[in-house]
Order: C-alpha cells, then structure tokens, then sequence
C-alpha cells in the first residue's frame, strides 16, 4: 500500500514535469514563430525624403514601399514624405512593409496673375483661386493705400503672364496712402489659421508664433497675447508677434 502510495507520488510529479516541458516547448515555438518578442515600434518618417527613410527603417528591418504621390504639399519639400502606413509608433513584427506616400517631385507651372492696381483683398483673393500663396505685405509711397504696385517672389520682380510654380509665395508691396502709422487690432481669441488673413486685412503680418506646451495640434491652438496690445500705434506693414495655447485652456479659464 505504501509501495503504491508513494509510485502514485512520482507518477504524478513526472506527468506534471512532462506537462510542463511540452507546455513550454510549445510556447517557446509559437512565440518564435510569431516573433512574439520582435515587435517593433515605427519611427516617424513624415518629412524625410525616401533615401533616409530607406536607411531608417533597415535599422528596424522593415520594408519600404512607395505607395503614390500626393497633391504638393508646400509645407514639405519635393520628394518628403507626406504620410505613411503603419503609422507612426504602431506595433508590427519585424519585415512589415510600411507603405509611404510622398510629395511630388515635379510641379505645375502656372501663369502669374495680373495684380497690378487690384486691392489688397482683391490680390489676395485672386492668388489663392490660381494655387499661389501670399507672402508678406510690404508698404511703398503712393496715395492710394492698400493698392498692389508690384509682387516679388524670392525678391525677384514677377510680372503678368510670368509661368511660376504652384504655391509659389508672394509678396505684395502696396501704397501707403501717406499714412504713418494704423492702430493694432485685437487677435486676441483667433485660432492660428484665422491669423494671417485677418492682420492682412489690417495691413499688417504675421510675426513670431510662440506655443505653449499645451498644444498638440495648431489647428486647435488659439491666441492668449499678442504684441504689440491692441490699440498701440504701429507702421503699415508691421509685424505683430502671438502666443498660442490649447482651446480647451482658454476655455477653462
């Protein structure tokens, strides 16, 4: 009876030892096979141009692919990367291809619109409809204010008819209308895309954008300060500096 006991004993230990072995054996082969412990985080490759990509994703051994190009991005340069799929700092296994989305590396050219004696909201209007982008004002002596005298792209004079490419920027140079100074109006509440066209209208620009730590994303960014205050006397053609936090602050405050 004892003898019986105590073979029930080891046999017990030896099945729960042999379950154990084939248990982990078999773990140990799933995981290998799913490289459970090669999972990768993927680096941010928006901005790069497709070499760099190359070389930073064979640090992490995955694959490039070249999915399409975009329509031009003005914010990137020719070639960058616009988009990417994974996403930046998603989970995939080792070898995953990462499907890239770039920037064209040829762009349109397009005939430059007739500004010359339009307004400035009329110029404005107009460069945007043809794929331009408006640069900064600059004021010259003439008696009619607001009125566009002549454009310069890179500081080079552009005129009628000249083929520029699309998204070029612009700067317009204006008449004073004699005027010596403008009041500064009040941006104060203006989310950051709002900014630019309504100092414009304002004849004035766009200086500094200072962030808090609190934005993560400018389209939800509103403005808090600006200099110079409201009110304050400045030249046509100024530059008014802001500072930009979180919507979800300035509603909390």
């Amino acid at each position: 009876m004892k003898l019986n006991y105590r073979f029930s004993i080891y046999l017990f230990f030896f099945l729960f030892v042999l379950f154990f072995v084939i248990f982990k054996t078999i773990d140990f082969s799933l995981k290998k096979y799913t490289r459970h412990h090669s999972i990768i985080t993927v680096p941010s490759l928006l901005g790069l141009d497709s070499l760099s990509a190359q070389d930073t994703l064979d640090k992490y051994n995955l694959e490039l692919i070249i999915l399409d190009s975009a329509s031009y991005n003005p914010n990137y340069n020719r070639g960058a990367i616009l988009a990417h799929n994974p996403k930046p700092n998603s989970k995939v296994k080792p070898g995953r291809k990462i499907y890239l989305t770039i920037n064209p590396l040829k762009l349109n050219y397009i005939p430059f619109p007739d500004l010359k004696n339009k307004s400035v909201r009329q110029a404005i209007s107009l460069l945007e409809s043809n794929a331009f982008r408006v640069g900064n004002l600059h004021y010259v002596d003439y008696f009619a204010k607001d009125v566009v005298r002549f454009c310069k792209v890179d500081r080079v004079l552009v005129n009628t008819d000249d083929s520029l490419p699309k998204f070029s920027i612009v700067d317009l140079y204006l008449g004073d209308g004699r005027l010596q100074a403008i009041e500064v109006p009040t941006v104060l509440g203006l989310g950051f895309y709002e900014i630019k066209r309504v100092l414009n209208n304002y004849s004035l620009n766009v200086g500094a954008c200072y962030f808090d730590t609190s934005v993560s994303d400018t389209l939800n960014s509103v403005i808090y300060k600006q200099e110079p205050i409201f009110l304050e006397k400045v030249p046509l053609g100024s530059y008014i500096s802001v500072w930009l936090t979180d919507s979800v602050n300035l509603r909390l405050e």
